[in-house]
């Protein structure tokens, strides 16, 4: 008789090409996971490509048990909202990935390992972003794994300790497609609305911690990701989704500032950040200018509204009109 814990993963979906759920799909299967302990919720977002076409036919449905919930396009947050909506009883585990990214490696089961041992109810892990032939905690350097004591006799697995607050508001290590929680103590936590451009992934950290977050993760790489439905590395500068980024990130970073962080330096950080902002917004719209691209007013007129100019914005500014120029601090 299987006894293994009851996973649930959750893969919001919203594609223009097809064949991406499937590699999907099949690294969740690669897992090698027992197959009646484990269900995975598609959340058809309105896709161009619907999901139940993906999966027509496909013989992957013979060997892993798949559900697809479709509703109106309202982005990947509202869309993983809806994915926890529809658990099913007796769910251990919640799992995400996202429908263009793959696990590798042995994701799921280090992941109940971890979790299984008590000593945390939320598991992350690294991961390769897409490109990529250095994984994210080697390339970003944003944790020292020997700050963390290891789980038991695998120093792989790490039990992190410190201010997550502060972490993921200064130097972020949570990725949601290696994110899995213990639905039983951390099932209430929800996405914020909107703020596909980002920072909703984040602020459902936050929510994750207020209901009680206690973090374990890998050190070792267990998701190579797509380029999918990440807004966030696809509105860089001179993009036309760069200000609503912009007004996501300010509006992620004002609620972290207002209703979670306690540390002075973490506050110090944020404001710094968001009067970094502001100048980005100012520099965009001069951008866009200059090179005779459409301004969307309104967006800009809102995040000012949001974010009113200030005397440390100006200091962004002069601090990259130098560096531009070449003078010395």
């Amino acid at each position: 008789m299987n006894t293994s814990p009851k996973i649930a993963v959750i893969i919001p979906f919203f594609q223009r090409e097809s064949g991406i759920l499937d590699r999907a799909l099949n690294s969740v299967l690669a897992q090698g996971y027992p197959a009646d302990s484990i269900y995975v919720l598609i959340i058809d977002d309105g896709s161009p490509v619907p999901a139940k076409a993906e999966l027509e036919n496909n013989p992957i449905t013979q060997q892993l048990r798949v559900h697809v919930v479709e509703q109106a396009n309202a982005g990947p947050n509202e869309a993983r909202n809806t994915g926890l909506a529809n658990l099913e009883p007796g769910t251990d585990f919640v799992a995400y990935l996202d429908s263009d990214d793959e696990w590798i490696g042995q994701h799921l089961q280090r992941a109940v390992l971890a979790l299984s041992s008590g000593k945390g109810n939320a598991y992350f892990a690294n991961l390769f972003h897409l490109g990529d032939t250095t994984n994210e905690f080697d390339k970003a350097k944003r944790v020292r794994h020997e700050d963390h004591p290891p789980l038991g006799s695998d120093p792989s697995l790490r039990v992190y300790q410190g201010d997550m607050v502060h972490q993921i508001a200064t130097a972020n290590i949570i990725f949601m497609p290696s994110l899995v929680i213990n639905a039983a103590s951390l099932g209430k936590a929800r996405f914020p609305q909107a703020h596909r451009h980002g920072g909703g992934d984040y602020l459902y950290w936050m929510d994750l911690i207020s209901h009680g977050a206690r973090f374990v993760y890998s050190t070792e790489a267990e998701v190579r990701c797509g380029s999918g439905i990440n807004m966030w590395y696809g509105s860089g500068w001179g993009t036309d989704g760069l200000a609503m980024r912009i007004v996501d990130e300010a509006r992620f970073r004002r609620k972290v500032l207002l209703s979670y962080a306690q540390a002075e330096r973490t506050k110090s950080s944020l404001r710094s950040r968001l009067a970094e902002l502001q100048a980005n917004m100012l520099q965009d719209v001069l951008h866009r200018l200059r090179a005779r691209k459409k301004v969307n007013w309104r967006n800009v007129s809102m995040f000012y509204r949001e974010n009113p100019p200030s005397l440390a914005m100006l200091g962004h500014i002069f601090g990259t009109i130098k560096a531009k120029l070449g003078w010395a601090r």
